[in-house]
């Protein structure tokens, strides 16, 4: 099984699409997002991987806690 890791995305759209398409042309089938998304939306574009999301908190992440929009995992 192949695992795609990725963090400190903050926010940066175009680094997570690419990161994504990277992971999915390697055969990953599990994204790890270890921190530092930063807004809830970014939890939207980590869903269209095709497998399961496990997302970590980081240091940045104060916007998703509030938004009490928090998942365990993305999917």
């Amino acid at each position: 099984m192949k695992i795609a890791v990725i963090s400190d995305s903050h926010d940066h759209l175009l680094a997570i699409r690419a990161a994504l398409r990277k992971a999915t042309e390697a055969g990953a089938e599990v994204l790890i997002h270890c921190g530092d998304l930063v807004a809830p939306f970014v939890i939207s574009e980590l869903k269209t991987f095709g497998g399961p999301v496990h997302v970590v908190l980081g240091n940045n992440d104060g916007d998703i806690l509030r938004s009490g929009r928090w998942p365990r995992t993305a999917t």
